[in-house]
């Protein structure tokens, strides 16, 4: 969150990656997805097809897994100022922590042949980081591996349609970020 600019938009997927986001970088450039699993990507699109500004879409890969879909659709639309990332532990880490399918194959693989100008695996926050920055400007992916497990008691966005509301307001140029 610390290279992604103020005017940035971030759309947050649902789980433990919405929690986390709110908790330790709520703003009301933020747009938190907590209830409609693999439809994050597909919100970042319509808010990047509706904007100047950059939108970075952080999403989970069972989230992806829910909706690939979305990759054609992406690439397709070709909004240069949309990043896709994808926090990938390969699991359904905010449920049960289960296995997902997602080992099986190359999401960055797969983002490329939708089109997706850049599309980068990154294993380390130094890679993230320059990916980040690398992708500004142009329709990028990043599939950032991680490891199963850590903290699990982040709060909860509860107030949704405020947070809705106050998101909206600011996409609209009524509040500052």
């Amino acid at each position: 969150m610390d290279t992604v600019s103020d005017d940035d938009i971030i759309i947050a997927t649902t789980g433990l990656i919405s929690r986390e986001v709110f908790e330790r970088f709520d703003s009301v450039r933020n747009f938190y997805n907590p209830g409609a699993m693999g439809l994050v990507s597909s919100i970042g699109l319509g808010i990047a097809l509706s904007t100047n500004r950059r939108v970075i879409v952080i999403d989970g890969d069972s989230s992806l897994l829910m909706n690939l879909g979305t990759l054609v659709t992406i690439g397709y639309q070709q909004p240069g100022n949309l990043l896709h990332i994808v926090i990938n532990n390969e699991s359904f880490g905010s449920c049960s922590e289960e296995r997902s399918m997602s080992g099986s194959v190359s999401l960055s693989g797969l983002a490329a042949q939708a089109n997706y100008a850049s599309s980068l695996t990154v294993f380390d926050e130094i890679s993230l980081k320059n990916a980040i920055l690398e992708t500004v400007g142009k329709l990028g992916f990043v599939d950032a591996k991680i490891e199963l497990g850590g903290r699990r008691d982040f709060k909860r966005p509860l107030d949704l349609v405020e947070l809705k509301h106050r998101f909206m307001h600011q996409l609209k140029g009524e509040v500052s970020s």
